[in-house]
């Protein structure tokens, strides 16, 4: 892999996660639940292992058509008390516009898109707080072994290189220094001590005993099985090239109210029906079923799934993405010979919950720097 590449990368994974640690960001999956949007997409960087080559620009800021003297790194936007200053807030913007493939030919065609992008870049920029919100929050602080593993981290960036000068040569043709990546890095080991103090250690201050947890899991848990026919169950299959979206829809609720019936009255099975035509990919050859908790799901789903008795099998539950027909499953049993992938699920779904609704609560300030932004003020 190209070394600069591979810095990019680490930066990328750092300072643009939506999701950093376990995944703060929640998003609808196809068979209509909400789940967060997790480990599997860590950074959200699209970089292709150094195949597609990021063009290096001269770190500048330009306002109302005068150059800014962006020695001293002035402050842009100020995030619950903490300050995003220009080199980090240029990083984000200027790398997640590269890694979505965004040029200023978009911005040409359709200017009115560049406000919702500086928003997206907000958010970007409020996701990697959300450790030192959480350690402001509870008093948490870098450990020795915190402050080793981020020279360590440090160490191995140059490490990449054959020389301090083609490191710092590759620092700065990416437009960074070795400041920023030092608090790149500061940030994600301070959100993974935050994590272990508050959720993940041996003595986390906000999770419960184990029989805390199981309490809480019966009490504000379900578990369900679902079959989903979505609306687009038919799309693009032999005969019905010619449909539209509505009668393609109306053909996928027919099958639904058929599959239905068919459960309801013994001839189909709602388990080998899912994971034959069920349009949900999750439940195939996982009779496990889902175990989540208030506000995981798309309201609808989860309204029907706690108003079932174990054993009950719902009526057709529409949402978004179309029909479902839900069985509700025992929990506390279940919950007992799986417990520790359950409590690893539970303290993620927790420590997810907490950081969204802090994100949420955070308070974002702007300066003139930013309130002035224009696509051609950042290079």
């Amino acid at each position: 892999m190209n070394k600069l590449l591979r810095i990019i990368s680490v930066l990328l994974a750092l300072a643009l996660s939506m999701t950093m640690l376990f995944g703060c960001g929640s998003s609808a999956n196809d068979d209509g639940t909400v789940s967060g949007d997790n480990q599997s997409d860590n950074g959200g960087s699209t970089a292709d292992d150094g195949e597609d080559e990021i063009e290096a620009l001269e770190p500048s800021l330009t306002i109302d058509g005068e150059a800014v003297d962006i020695s001293s790194n002035p402050v842009m936007i100020n995030i619950g008390g903490i300050d995003i200053p220009f080199d980090e807030f240029r990083y984000v913007y200027i790398y997640y516009a590269a890694s979505r493939g965004i040029s200023s030919d978009l911005w040409e065609s359709d200017p009115d898109l560049f406000p919702t992008f500086l928003e997206i870049i907000v958010s970007a920029c409020k996701e990697t707080c959300y450790g030192e919100l959480l350690a402001n929050k509870y008093n948490i602080s870098l450990t020795d072994s915190d402050m080793d593993e981020i020279a360590l981290n440090l160490a191995n960036e140059s490490a990449q290189f054959e020389s301090q000068e083609e490191y710092e040569q590759a620092l700065k043709d990416a437009g960074i220094t070795e400041d920023l990546l030092e608090r790149l890095i500061t940030k994600q080991v301070l959100g993974n001590r935050a994590y272990l103090e508050l959720y993940g250690g041996e003595n986390p201050q906000l999770i419960g005993s184990d029989e805390d947890i199981k309490a809480d899991i019966s009490e504000n848990y379900v578990r369900v099985y679902h079959l989903l026919i979505s609306a687009d169950h038919f799309y693009g299959l032999e005969g019905y090239e010619d449909y539209t979206d509505e009668q393609l829809a109306q053909e996928a609720k027919t099958l639904a109210e058929e599959t239905l019936a068919s459960i309801q009255n013994g001839d189909g099975d709602i388990y080998e029906l899912a994971q034959t035509i069920g349009d949900d990919p999750g439940m195939i050859d996982n009779e496990e079923g889902y175990l989540f908790t208030y506000g995981m799901m798309v309201e609808p789903f989860e309204k029907a799934s706690f108003a079932l008795g174990v054993g009950d099998v719902s009526g057709l539950v529409e949402t978004d993405y179309g029909w479902h027909i839900i069985i509700r499953l025992e929990q506390d049993e279940y919950v007992n010979e799986h417990f520790e992938e359950v409590r690893e699920t539970y303290v993620n779904d927790r420590f997810n919950s907490d950081v969204n609704t802090l994100l949420a609560e955070t308070e974002v300030t702007t300066t003139e720097y930013f309130d002035k932004l224009t696509p051609d003020s950042i290079t």
